[in-house]
C-alpha cells in the first residue's frame, strides 16, 4: 500500500541516513534494542499503518517486522527534512485491539 515510502524508508537504512530519536533510544535501551534491530525490521518489514500526528502537523508510519534475532518489532518512523528518515519509536509488538 505505502511500497513508495518503505522503499524511501529501506534507501535512508542503506545509505545511512536514518536519524534515531532521543526518545527512540530510550525506548530502544529499555526493550535491549540496538539500531541494528531497527533497521534490520525496516528493510524486512511492511508498513502496516500511516498515522497523522496532529502535534508536528505531518504523516508516520507503522512498520512491523523482526528484529535480528527474529522478534517482531514495530518501528514508527517519518520522512525527515534532509532527505532521511527519522526514527520516532519502537517496541515490540503486541497484539493490538482496535
Amino acid at each position: 500500500m505505502f511500497a513508495d515510502v518503505l522503499k524511501k524508508f529501506r534507501d535512508c537504512v542503506r545509505k545511512g541516513k536514518l536519524v534515531v530519536t532521543q526518545h527512540a533510544f530510550e525506548e530502544m535501551n529499555d526493550d535491549d534494542l540496538l539500531q541494528v534491530d531497527v533497521e534490520h525490521c525496516i528493510l524486512v518489514g511492511e508498513i502496516i499503518e500511516r498515522q497523522w500526528d496532529v502535534q508536528w502537523r505531518e504523516w508516520k508510519y507503522v512498520v512491523n517486522g523482526e528484529s535480528t534475532d527474529g522478534e517482531i518489532i514495530e518501528v514508527v518512523l517519518k520522512s525527515g527534512h534532509s532527505n532521511n528518515a527519522v526514527v520516532i519509536t519502537t517496541y515490540f509488538y503486541f497484539v493490538r485491539l482496535k
